[in-house]
């Protein structure tokens, strides 16, 4: 089932005995309108292709699935990330769990798999979450969109993580022409908070699938109501993979369009 959604704060999720809250957080929307507005993009990516690098599965259009952001033209019509390009990503690891950089690849991985979309983890970075700039440039002066970002932080550098709050992912968009992409975006994971879960019994399971939850976030799903999906805000153990609504959803968002730079 297909539903818009506005996005809205944090939702209550249960794991493995602990009380986590997942949030999604959308970032700034940068409206650019009209082809006179092509100098305010940054340059084509040197590793963007012609035709999408990746396509997604075929899958049934079953099961419970919501966007966080849709199309101004077209409720059912995602906004999506440039299935064109790859989309590279930056881990800041300062409260990291141990055993962070295979359980960030494997949600990556599950992403990607879900989506089409292809992935480039790039390696580490001391960029704190709360640096949302959207553009940087190369000595070359080259401009790109930035990689999004994953970090593992903690409350005192993040607020929105206090309390239960186990995580926030969302990205930034921009429109031209009347059409909005997802250009770039974070994920921002408690640290403290995930390495207590990862000393349950089902721990490194767990925390992965809180990373793939907001990664969820990121590539454009919103919470449902459904306690079968992944992206259902109060989840159990026991739902640790993507659900059929979950698998549905991405790969729509897999199927957007490329954006001609």
């Amino acid at each position: 089932m297909r539903r818009r959604a506005e996005p809205r704060g944090r939702a209550r999720r249960a794991v493995a005995g602990f009380v986590l809250v997942l949030g999604l957080s959308l970032l700034a929307l940068q409206l650019t309108e009209g082809r006179g507005t092509k100098a305010t993009f940054p340059d084509r990516p040197n590793d963007a292709m012609e035709q999408p690098i990746g396509q997604p599965p075929t899958v049934r259009d079953e099961g419970t699935y919501q966007f966080v952001r849709t199309q101004p033209k077209d409720d059912n019509e995602p906004v999506t990330y440039d299935p064109c390009a790859p989309i590279h990503v930056v881990v800041n690891e300062r409260t990291a769990v141990p055993g962070a950089d295979g359980i960030v690849r494997q949600a990556v991985d599950s992403v990607s798999d879900a989506t089409g979309l292809a992935f480039v983890l790039d390696g580490r970075t001391d960029r704190r979450p709360d640096d949302e700039r959207q553009t940087t440039a190369d000595p070359q002066g080259v401009r790109s969109w930035r990689p999004v970002l994953i970090s593992w932080s903690d409350p005192d550098e993040t607020p929105a993580l206090k309390g239960p709050v186990a995580g926030v992912g969302g990205s930034t968009a921009v429109r031209r022409d009347g059409h909005e992409w997802f250009v770039t975006g974070g994920v921002t994971l408690d640290g403290p908070q995930l390495r207590q879960l990862l000393r349950s019994e089902a721990g490194r399971t767990s925390v992965r699938a809180v990373v793939m939850h907001e990664l969820g976030h990121l590539v454009g799903l919103d919470h449902v109501k459904d306690r079968g999906e992944l992206m259902y805000a109060t989840g159990s153990e026991d739902v640790t993979e993507w659900g059929p609504g979950d698998r549905a959803g991405l790969a729509a968002l897999g199927g957007g369009e490329c954006i001609d730079y």
